[in-house]
Formats: C-alpha cells, sequence, structure tokens
C-alpha cells in the first residue's frame, strides 16, 4: 500500500515536514513530487524507533540529560571550588529525583546501576568552624567519586535512548500537543516507544490494512479534513483536540460546528502526521519558527534547512531567526534566478513561543517588499541580533522589536522616539543600534522622495555631534534642547522642531545647515532628519566624516 500525502495549511505542513525529517533521518525511502509525498506504509512500522531517535538527534543537547553526561568533575582545592560543587551536587540530586527520570529507570533494564540510590547518597560538604578543605577532602573524593560513576552510567546508550526523549515530551513536545499517547496522564510510568505506536502507528497501519479492501473502502462516507482518505466510522476518526491551542473539543463544545453536528476528521494516518508537528519547527529555548513555503515539498524542506547553531555551541532565538531570513531570502532569489520569470513570492513564517500559552503560534507574511527590505539592510538587521534594553519595565530584544512592526506593516518611529528618549535621560548608551533602526525605517522609502541616502544620513548626524561639541560644557542645556526636540518630533511638529534648533544654533552664534529646510514639507523626512540629528548629539563621535568637510 502506497500513502499518499499533500501539503495543505500551516500546521499540517510542519507535520508533513517533521515526518519527511524523520524519513531523512531513518534513511527511509519516499517519493517527493510537487506537493506531494508518497510512501510505502511499511515506512511506518516500528515509527517510535524513527520519530524518538529523530528527536534525540535534534534536540538531545537542549535538555539536562546532556547537561549531566558533560559535566566536568575537578578536585577541590578551595571554598570556590567546594562551592561549585555542591552546586553540581544539587543540581545532579534534583534532576535525578524529578518524576521523568524515576518514571524512566524501571526501562533502563541494560543499565546495572541504582539511579535513586546513588542520588540519596549525594550530599552537600560544608565546613565546620575552624575546619579547611583538607580537612573534608575524604568527603570530597567520596561525592566526586559518585558523580563520576553516575555520570558514566548515564552515558549508557540504553539511558539516553529512554531518558531523553521522556524529557523531551515534557520540554518540548508538550508544548505543540498533549493528553494523548505518552503524554496522556496515565502514561507517565509506561515505555514511551510502546505507548507512541499503540496510539499512532498502529491505528494508521490497522487503517491502511482496511483501505486494501478496495469495496469496503468505496462505501466509506466520513471524509478526512486533511487528506483524500475516508472513514468508516466516527469512532475511526480522530479530532484535532490534543493539539495545543489548535483544535475543538467536539464533545465539549459542539456548537463550534454548523448545527451542533461535528464535520471535522482526521484520517489515522494523519494523526499521526500532526504528531510529527513539534519535529517541523526550528526550535531555540522554547520558541521557534516554520517557514510554510508551500510551492512544493523539496521547496519547503529546503528552505526550512537551517542550521541550529551555524558553528556556535549554542544558539539564541534571534540568531536562529536571523538565519532563517537570510536562508528564505537566498533561497527565492536563487529559485528566481533559475525560472527567470518567477517573482519572489510573499512567505508566511509562523512563530510559536511556548511561554504564550493562550496563543502560542503566530502567523505573519513576509511580502517581498519585506523580504527585499531584509535583504537590503541584512547588515543593519544582524546588528540588532542579541541587543536588549529595557522598556516599561520589561527587557525587550530590539531585533524582535524591529521583527514585528516589520511584519505588521507599523513604523519605527515609536521605537526609535523611545529608545532616544532613554538616551537623553541617561539609561541606554547604545546610539549606534538606534541609528540601525532608523536606517531600516529610511530604507522603506527607498526609491520615493521621502528616501535620504546614506551619505546624507550620516551628514545630518555629524551636524548634531559638532553642535554637541559646541555645548560640550552646558550639559543641562544641551539636555533641555534635545528634549524639546524630542517632543517635536513626537507631536510631529516641524515649526516647533526648527524654531529649537534655530534657538540652539543662534545661541552659539553658528548658522543652520540649509537641508533641515527639508522638514517643513515632509513630515516622514522630517521624522528620519530629527531623528538622525539627536543621535548625533548623544553618542556619535565623528569618525565616520573624518577629512570631509561638513560645513555649509
Amino acid at each position: 500500500m502506497v500513502v499518499k500525502l499533500t501539503l495543505d495549511d500551516a500546521i499540517y505542513n510542519a507535520g508533513v515536514l517533521g515526518l519527511c525529517k524523520i524519513f531523512d533521518h531513518a534513511g527511509l525511502p519516499y517519493k517527493r513530487d510537487g506537493q506531494t509525498i508518497e510512501f510505502k506504509e511499511s515506512n511506518l512500522e516500528g515509527f517510535s524507533e524513527h520519530y524518538f531517535s529523530y528527536l534525540i538527534k535534534e534536540h538531545a543537547n537542549d535538555t539536562s540529560y546532556a547537561k549531566l553526561i558533560s559535566l566536568q568533575i575537578e578536585t577541590v582545592k578551595d571554598e570556590k571550588q567546594l562551592t561549585q560543587l555542591n552546586d553540581t551536587i544539587e543540581n545532579v540530586k534534583k534532576w535525578l529525583t524529578s518524576n521523568s527520570y524515576k518514571n524512566t529507570y524501571p526501562f533502563l533494564t541494560d543499565v546495572s546501576f541504582d539511579f535513586l540510590e546513588a542520588a540519596n547518597k549525594l550530599k552537600k560538604i560544608t565546613l565546620k568552624k575552624n575546619q579547611s578543605i583538607e580537612d573534608v577532602q575524604t568527603d570530597i573524593k567520596e561525592m566526586i567519586n559518585l558523580l563520576s560513576e553516575i555520570i558514566t552510567h548515564l552515558r549508557h546508550p540504553h539511558a539516553k535512548r529512554y531518558l531523553v526523549p521522556r524529557i523531551l515530551s515534557y520540554n518540548l513536545i508538550q508544548g505543540f500537543w498533549t493528553n494523548v499517547s505518552f503524554l496522556h496522564k496515565s502514561a507517565n510510568k509506561k515505555d514511551i516507544y510502546q505507548t507512541y505506536d499503540e496510539y499512532f502507528t498502529s491505528a494508521a497501519l490497522a487503517f491502511l490494512e482496511k483501505k486494501k479492501d478496495e469495496k469496503k473502502y468505496s462505501k466509506n462516507k466520513f471524509h478526512c479534513a486533511a487528506c483524500e482518505n475516508k472513514m468508516a466510522t466516527v469512532s475511526e476518526a480522530f479530532d484535532l483536540t490534543w493539539l495545543q491551542r489548535v483544535g475543538v473539543d467536539a464533545a465539549r463544545k459542539s456548537s463550534h460546528y454548523w448545527d451542533h453536528q461535528r464535520d471535522i476528521f482526521i484520517c489515522p494516518v494523519c494523526n499521526l502526521v500532526y504528531s510529527c508537528l513539534p519535529l517541523g519547527f526550528k526550535m531555540a529555548k522554547g520558541k521557534g519558527f516554520f517557514i510554510n513555503n508551500n510551492r512544493s515539498i523539496d521547496e519547503l524542506i529546503s528552505v526550512n534547512s537551517v542550521s541550529l547553531n551555524d558553528g556556535k555551541q549554542e544558539v539564541t532565538r534571534d540568531e536562529l531567526e536571523s538565519m532563517a531570513y537570510s536562508k528564505i531570502i537566498d533561497f527565492m532569489i536563487n529559485q528566481a534566478e533559475s525560472r527567470k520569470k518567477m517573482e519572489i513570492e510573499n512567505i508566511q513564517i509562523v512563530k510559536y513561543d511556548r511561554n504564550l500559552e493562550t496563543r502560542p503560534y503566530t502567523f505573519n507574511i513576509l511580502s517581498r517588499n519585506k523580504l527585499m527590505l531584509i535583504d537590503d539592510c541584512k547588515r543593519e538587521f544582524q546588528k540588532l541580533v542579541g541587543k536588549f534594553t529595557k522598556l516599561n519595565d520589561e527587557y525587550i530584544s530590539l531585533y524582535q522589536e524591529v521583527i514585528n512592526r516589520l511584519y505588521k506593516g507599523q513604523n519605527f518611529t515609536d521605537l526609535i522616539y523611545q529608545l532616544i528618549r532613554q538616551v537623553i535621560d541617561g539609561k541606554y548608551k547604545d546610539t549606534s543600534s538606534i541609528y540601525n533602526i532608523l536606517r531600516i525605517s529610511n530604507h522603506q522609502y527607498k526609491g520615493g522622495v521621502h528616501y535620504m541616502t546614506t551619505e546624507e544620513l550620516n551628514k545630518i548626524r555629524s551636524f548634531g555631534y559638532y553642535l554637541k561639541k559646541e555645548y560640550q560644557s552646558q550639559e543641562t542645556k544641551l539636555n533641555g534642547i534635545s528634549y524639546r526636540l524630542l517632543n517635536a518630533l513626537k507631536v510631529k511638529n516641524p515649526s516647533k522642531f526648527m524654531e529649537t534648533l534655530l534657538q540652539a544654533y543662534s545661541y552659539k552664534k553658528l548658522s543652520i545647515p540649509t537641508i533641515f529646510t527639508q522638514i517643513l514639507n515632509d513630515e516622514k523626512k522630517f521624522q528620519t532628519i530629527g531623528y538622525a540629528f539627536l543621535l548625533g548629539l548623544h553618542g556619535y563621535d565623528g569618525n565616520e566624516d573624518k577629512g570631509e568637510n561638513t560645513n555649509e
């Protein structure tokens, strides 16, 4: 029996992508044809082995298990090292006695070691009054030897085979789906491989076996909402209530359906596909994304094949997303060049955040223009990665703030205003990041009358820098000028801005550069020029313009 699956909506497509990744990892053959994949039902036999093998490969490094087996236990020669040893003892004891570990120990039949007994023997070492490190060396060596023994047995392949999937079932998978299979409340002490196959694999194989009887199958009347399969009875079908914040519980909320009659079913094969949903997302620290390029299976796989570490030990969510956009753009440009006539298309980005329990998924469209903006300003975007500040008592990522505004088609001036306000208040110093945001904002107008060249922006910023030098010993007066200029920008009052500027220059018997006349008849240029000037007034050193004539 050949199974055929076709791309559909974003969540289903992420499941299909996860399935393809599992097949590729296991070396199982399948055919990719446009938006469709085809594979033999034999690919699903013992599928849990392939499912968890790929899960371990991709995400084992994000678990407490990885931290445990990578511990370096060294000799203790001073109190600082003793504190570090005690911290290690505390963490190891906490992990080994957690439910995810304790419930897994019965399945480690090939590991002849009692982890719970060892955990109970772990004790912190404290120095009593007048004791030295030398006085407790016997206890230290005993704890180091015990920790080393624990780590040695944890490295056993059988321990990894069971512990890592169990940990990831809570840390990763449960964010996407729950309450069925090994995540059912009654299955926490059962074999995770067996419970997966019992719920997902066996149902899919049984359905495919029945489908071979074409005469009986043709009479089935319940259509799968995701594929072309049909089911004979409702009891043979599945719903999507087990997917987090996606499905509707037909038993409790029948009003969601026409005439209170449930009419959305999925077949056992698609039920298994949805179980692969977590593996279709690229994840970092509980957050991830999926690029729903559904033109074809090949393109879906290619554009989502972003390396998780890019040669680094650990990658942040911002870095991961930044790499993804570069991948999208490179891929789409290459495709456009190979097809000659094809324009770069709109791309759907699905972002996932485990911490947003009521709405973990965010769906955004990156248009051709937005993709080109990211490409043209990739240097500026890259410099925002890993930049954080505190706004309204909350730490924010500048990269995420800019990307989210880009998604929604919002301008960036409110963010620039808040950041410059912090600079003037002495709460923030990274004016170069603000300038990168300003450059991205200005680049939106490229090709139009509101656009300003890089040379013009640098020139305006330098004017702010040279005026600051004139007020070098009058910081209070300079801040007063800055606040008035900033408020004029906030309320979009170019006349008030020019009035303040005229007073500031006249006080030092200087003439205002003629470029400022542009702010009187162009609101967007007014914002760009005004903020560029303020950035020069509060953090620019003038190095970019050495040797350049800045007097007009």
